[in-house]
């Protein structure tokens, strides 16, 4: 599986890569010192090359997802803890 987009890029010797655009239009191509730089079509891709892709786990995904809450959860309860125990010794 292949996914990628082409990307033009105004390189010039002078400075270099100076301006990109994603969107296909036309892109101003002139290098800091005047010069005209060489406008160049690259495409960039991403390749999964692994030949058994697996598929999304949504038992370990699960088990994330219960780990975090919990963790919210309880620092939720700890400060609140310490918020009651703290008015507590306020008032007294």
């Amino acid at each position: 599986m292949s996914v990628g987009i082409d990307i033009a890029a105004c390189v010039s010797v002078a400075s270099g890569v100076r301006a990109i655009s994603a969107s296909g239009q036309p892109v101003a191509c002139a290098a800091s010192d005047g010069t005209n730089g060489v406008l160049q079509v690259v495409h960039l891709s991403l390749v999964d090359s692994s030949a058994t892709a697996s598929d999304f786990d949504y038992a370990q995904a699960a088990g994330f997802f219960a780990l975090a809450f919990t963790m919210v959860v309880g620092v939720w309860m700890v400060s609140a803890s310490a918020g009651a125990i703290l008015d507590f010794i306020r008032r007294v």
